[in-house]
């Protein structure tokens, strides 16, 4: 069975479906026009061929099994070939056959002299250059969607014979580009050699089936962005023309090792832009596409090696952007799908951010939450750079699941006033709403001032219905024209910024979802900004892979007053130009070579520039941010978290105060407060407003409103409550809750909540369902538990991605959306653990004591939550208890 590195499942799945899959894994004929009649005997060849064995079928010339078109005039009939091997692919990981060549070529350019011989069950192995005749039924194997192209073989053997050595096959040159891709059909199956210069261009399948696709000319570009061909369509025809696709002689998914890589280890890589010359192989049909087997390791030359660090930018401060590929906290949504997902996607992120080492950094692609996710991030980054090296700012988030956000050094850059986030409505697409965000900066050393923008337009994909829909698909990726109204909704905002401001310095930076010379790029400088990426040599302007084609996706973009203190721009590829396998995914990877290094921490190339600042006057704006609550219950406490107050910078004294709007003293807080926290006396609708005003006659305001209900019954005397709770080794987490009472409970209305690293809001929620009898338990498992420790825990199990916790993270027990019985305290995060004395929720086993009879809340904070007065702490991973309250 001939075809790519596909899995057999899939080409199974496709000829079933086709109803053409014979006996014993070999493929059926497909019924073609009449068998023409054999062709004339061979004129004899200038060197004694070895006898074969007197056959038992007739026997054709390989090039008139293969005729002059693109399927065999010979299929579905028996016959008998004879030909010298010239690839072995025999072994069960590799194709399950072997091609073979007619010694002598004919004089016909139509039609080939090579073919494969697919042999899965077939005991005889032959070798290279070997003389074999090969009994079996002519075929053409359709391994795509393409008709009628297919792959003629010999399948259904029922005889192969050994006859001896035969001369050594010259291999046929082959050149790129072609002129008409069918034109191979007379090469297919033969031995070939490109002798001209390869490039690497796309490494996308090369984890999962173990495929390269190379380009001849250097690297591909795509229609808008090629260097030096200014016309779309002439680059699309000789991107067409130009690629060939290299497999590996295996129909295996995710090979093992993984092929064409530059060493054995974690560092070795196959990227975009490295080079072969004088690739040698079998070439053939599979998969929509042309492709060679290489019959040995091929020599590439790491023409592109990977850089250890950004280029060199210049200047005293440098601004950057980095599309982080979905960077979510809450598990198995868009990013991560466990937590080992998590931390490996984390540690690439740093170490790409460490990097970097940008003074002011725009990110993409950061779940949409308050602060919870980037907050995580910043968290990681400090504790691998050191503390209170970056600051993050807190944005309004939009409507996507997705959102831009800003860290910066304080050390080196002052924010200056809020964050801006626009309004306008032709920044909606589709109905989402991604806005960018603006944030003042000034340097700290002589006060220069500029803005920084950051954005992510509408992507290519996911065209929408109706060919007509202006939106649609013309050349550019889908939704162009609405990235057109977003450029210039973009445009006339900071147009804004400036007017308001006085501030003409500006640098928007980002994910455009546009290339080089495309319309939305072209309508942004077409308002009289410069797009720095032109400032790179123009084989270096891309920051993006797609299809084989590389282009700038993201764009440093600066407005002429600032263009003169640029010093420099750089992307640092170290994303775009690697296999995709590298990334923190766990998927098909059966060999994982993951690394917490910042190659392939995304899929975008970063942007690194350079900044010299001229000297400003000091601007006293203040900074205030904070997330008010919106709901609340009478006598018990509401929270305004992620307080953020920063005085001017030439203040030398401040006030904060908070009015409930209850009628209740205005709250005066420290500058420093990151929490307030108030209970109101009664139920009802309350205007908040907080205030930072400084000594330099400068303040700033946040106003919020809260619906305060009254507070619900008390629960029944009986109810549910966690009873054992586990943190152990790797993925061994496990929930028991316990029924106390009498009588069974109906599950209706009850839940299991998540709240990781601090969050407000649940990272993951478990809906109970059914009935758990006096005296018995329910156990919530990880999906990652160890079997044996699965199977120790007794009673009823439910495998629930709410015990993805670690040992800093809250767990609550609802009933009807009311929290009955808790672990950990919401909205705050210890750091590791909660601990009292040798009783920890890290690494540990606890169980509610014997007394226990019914839930708890911990304290609000700041009060510490005692651990050890409920609970005894028992070793890590101890499951014995689990079911038996």
């Amino acid at each position: 069975m001939l075809g790519s590195s596909r899995n057999r499942f899939t080409l199974l799945a496709l000829c079933a479906a086709l109803s053409a899959c014979g006996g014993g894994g070999a493929e059926a004929p497909v019924a073609t026009t009449p068998i023409v009649p054999p062709p004339a005997a061979p004129v004899a060849p200038p060197f004694a061929m070895p006898a074969c064995p007197a056959p038992t079928l007739v026997v054709y010339n390989i090039n008139a099994v293969q005729g002059s078109g693109a399927l065999s005039p010979l299929v579905g009939k028996t016959i008998a070939v004879q030909g010298v091997v010239t690839g072995d692919f025999q072994a069960s990981t590799k194709l399950k056959g072997f091609f073979m060549q007619q010694a002598e070529a004919d004089n016909d350019p139509k039609t080939s002299e090579g073919i494969f011989v697919y042999a899965p069950d077939n005991p005889v192995q032959v070798a290279l250059g070997q003389v074999v005749q090969v009994s079996g039924t002519v075929e053409e194997f359709k391994s795509g969607t393409t008709d009628p192209e297919r792959s003629t073989q010999i399948g259904q053997v029922t005889k192969i014979e050994i006859c001896g050595a035969g001369p050594v096959i010259a291999a046929t040159t082959v050149a790129l580009p072609f002129v008409n891709a069918a034109d191979f059909e007379a090469v297919e199956g033969m031995l070939i050699t490109i002798p001209q210069t390869l490039t690497v261009a796309d490494t996308a399948n090369l984890g999962r089936f173990g495929e390269l696709s190379l380009v001849a000319g250097g690297r591909m570009f795509t229609p808008y962005s090629h260097p030096t061909i200014t016309d779309p369509a002439k680059v699309i025809d000789l991107n067409a023309h130009s690629q060939i696709l290299l497999d590996d002689g295996s129909t295996a998914s995710n090979p093992s090792p993984i092929p064409h890589l530059s060493a054995t280890g974690t560092d070795g890589t196959r990227r975009t832009g490295d080079t072969i010359a004088g690739l040698r192989g079998i070439l053939t049909w599979g998969f929509d596409t042309w492709r060679v087997h290489p019959l040995a390791a091929v020599p590439f030359v790491a023409t592109n090696p990977r850089p250890a660090t950004p280029p060199a930018v210049g200047g005293t401060l440098r601004g950057g952007s980095m599309n982080v590929l979905n960077y979510f906290t809450q598990l198995g949504s868009r990013g991560a799908n466990t937590a080992l997902e998590l931390t490996r996607q984390r540690d690439k992120i740093v170490a790409a951010v460490e990097g970097l080492n940008a003074d002011v950094l725009g990110l993409m692609e950061i779940q949409n939450d308050p602060t919870t996710t980037i907050g995580n991030l910043v968290a990681a980054v400090n504790a691998k750079m050191g503390a209170n090296t970056y600051k993050y700012i807190i944005s309004s988030p939009g409507t996507d699941e997705i959102k831009v956000a800003i860290i910066y050094k304080p050390a080196r850059v002052s924010p200056i006033g809020n964050p801006k986030v626009p309004t306008d409505t032709d920044f909606i697409v589709n109905g989402g709403f991604r806005p960018p965000m603006a944030q003042r900066f000034a340097a700290n050393d002589n006060h220069g001032n500029f803005w920084m923008v950051v954005n992510h337009l509408k992507s290519k994909g996911g065209c929408p219905s109706g060919a007509t829909n202006v939106d649609a698909e013309y050349g550019q990726g889908c939704w162009n024209a609405s990235r057109v109204r977003q450029a210039n909704a973009l445009t006339r905002w900071v147009a804004s910024l400036v007017s308001v401001s006085g501030e003409k310095d500006v640098l928007m930076v980002g994910d455009y979802n546009s290339y080089i010379n495309e319309d939305p790029i072209k309508a942004i400088e077409a308002a009289g900004y410069e797009n720095l990426i032109k400032r790179l040599p123009p084989a270096a302007r891309y920051s993006y892979v797609f299809d084989g084609q590389s282009g700038s996706l993201d764009h440093a973009i600066v407005s002429s007053a600032f263009s003169g203190q640029i010093n420099g721009v750089t992307e640092w590829h170290v994303n775009a130009d690697e296999p995709s396998v590298f990334d923190y995914n766990t998927e098909f990877r059966t060999d994982d070579r993951y690394a917490a290094t910042p190659y392939r921490a995304a899929d975008h190339d970063s942007l690194l520039v350079g900044l010299t600042l001229n000297p400003d006057a000091i601007v006293n704006e203040p900074i205030l941010a904070a997330t008010f609550p919106t709901t609340g219950q009478s006598g018990s406490a509401v929270t305004i978290a992620d307080l953020n107050a920063m005085p001017s910078v030439s203040a030398t004294s401040s006030t904060l105060t908070i009015d409930w709007g209850d009628g209740s003293a205005v709250q005066t807080l420290a500058t420093t407060a990151t929490s307030a926290q108030h209970t109101f006396a009664a139920a009802g609708t309350f205007a908040l407003r907080l205030n930072l005003a400084d000594s330099t006659g400068a303040s700033i305001a946040l106003t919020g409103s809260i619906t305060v209900s009254a507070p619900p019954p008390p629960p029944a005397a009986v109810n549910l409550f966690f009873s054992e709770y586990l943190e152990g080794s790797a993925n061994n987490k496990a929930l028991e809750i316990y029924n106390p009472g009498g009588a069974p409970v109906d599950l209706t209305g009850y839940s299991v909540k998540l709240f990781a690293n601090g969050a407000i809001i649940p990272t993951a929620t478990q809906v109970l369902t059914g009935i758990i009898q006096p005296g018995a338990t329910l156990t919530l498992i990880n999906s990652g538990m160890t079997p044996a420790l699965s199977a120790a825990v007794t009673g009823t199990k439910l495998v629930s991605g709410a015990t993805n916790f670690n040992g800093d993270d809250a767990v609550t027990l609802e009933k009807d959306g009311v929290v009955i019985d808790a672990i950990g305290q919401v909205g705050y995060d210890p750091g590791v653990e909660w601990i009292t004395g040798s009783v920890s929720t890290l690494n540990m086993t606890i169980r509610r004591k014997a007394g226990i009879t019914g839930g708890s809340l911990p304290a609000a904070r700041p009060a510490n939550w005692d651990v050890s007065a409920e609970w005894v702490a028992f070793p890590i991973d101890t499951v014995n208890g689990l079911g038996t309250r």
